[in-house]
């Protein structure tokens, strides 16, 4: 890709001076373009590299139960990402739409010339698509840095109740009262010794388990939805392969090759059919073992979770 206008030059006269004169402004806008996203580059990984560790630190540290800290200084740094991104952009956009579509309006695309003006866009177009794709690698390596290891979480607060059911007295009697299980919001608990009722305020972190739940059960059965999900998108896949295969026969006549080819888009079309019908059978098998985890965290809520069950299965 880097020799493009090497090759064009082989491809066309072979000597330097039977290009025209706007060969040479193609030429250094191509190669400006490509030093400055290796420079954009650079930053990116900077800047990601320096913060990854930070958040993820930051992550731990930060006792506010919304992580309101952490979600500041990752909404920064989410921002100086995309405006390395934007200033890419900006710069396609002047730097190099704005001489091809300027060179493009003057020159005929009978000119024997005009296919150097499509190799320079390409060229440039491609580099661009490289530099996103490196601009998703270390978005998505930023992302991961808000995953919690809610296992943590969840053992901190079973060593608190564990800590806490045996020391809740009656505020009537002094009798001592039993808390049998980790309630979420504040609850009435009737003495056994003088039937005084008592108001039972779970602590944050206790009432934080709410909160949780839900992911913590979600973290539990990832890969029963990754199985689901890859089986989902090789749906897709499988279908754009047996397109593909199509459109390599439409001027095809050798019959042993259409055969060939024919058998082979048969048995892609015979594995699409599988996935569509048991990606849906993983989605629920997902659906079930995720909603099973989060009924055992926070029992309390089961009613309430299998209704949103049911409610899943139907889309």
């Amino acid at each position: 890709m880097f020799g493009l206008f090497n090759k064009s030059k082989d491809k066309n006269e072979g000597s330097k001076g039977s290009y025209p004169e706007w060969y040479a402004e193609l030429q250094e806008s191509q190669q400006r373009w490509f030093a400055f996203l290796e420079k954009l580059e650079v930053k990116m990984e900077e800047l990601a590299t320096a913060s990854i560790p930070e958040l993820k630190q930051l992550l731990q540290e930060d006792e506010d139960m919304y992580k309101r800290t952490f979600h500041k200084v990752y909404s920064g740094v989410n921002g100086q990402l995309n405006n390395i991104r934007q200033k890419a952009r900006d710069t396609y956009e002047e730097k190099i739409n704005d001489v091809y579509y300027n060179l493009n309006s003057q020159i005929s695309v009978l000119d024997k010339h005009h296919n150097l003006l499509s190799d320079f866009r390409n060229a440039c177009s491609d580099r661009h698509n490289e530099f996103d794709d490196k601009y998703d690698y270390w978005r998505k390596q930023i992302e991961k840095t808000q995953e919690r290891d809610l296992e943590i979480e969840y053992q901190k607060i079973l060593s608190e109740y564990e800590s806490i059911k045996n020391k809740f007295n009656c505020t009537q009697c002094g009798g001592n009262i039993l808390i049998e299980k980790i309630f979420l919001i504040e609850t009435y608990i009737t003495c056994p010794y003088c039937q005084t009722q008592n108001t039972f305020a779970p602590s944050s972190q206790g009432r934080n388990l709410q909160n949780i739940a839900r992911e913590l059960a979600e973290q539990r059965t990832a890969h029963l939805n990754e199985a689901y999900e890859t089986e989902k998108d090789k749906e897709r896949d499988l279908y754009h392969q047996r397109h593909e295969l199509s459109l390599s026969i439409i001027h095809e006549s050798n019959k042993k090759v259409l055969s060939e080819v024919q058998s082979k888009m048969d048995d892609l079309e015979e594995q699409r059919q599988f996935a569509i019908q048991n990606a849906p059978k993983l989605r629920q098998i997902y659906l079930r073992a995720m909603y099973d985890e989060w009924n055992k965290i926070t029992p309390d809520l089961k009613e309430h979770n299998e209704k949103m069950y049911q409610n899943q299965l139907k889309y």
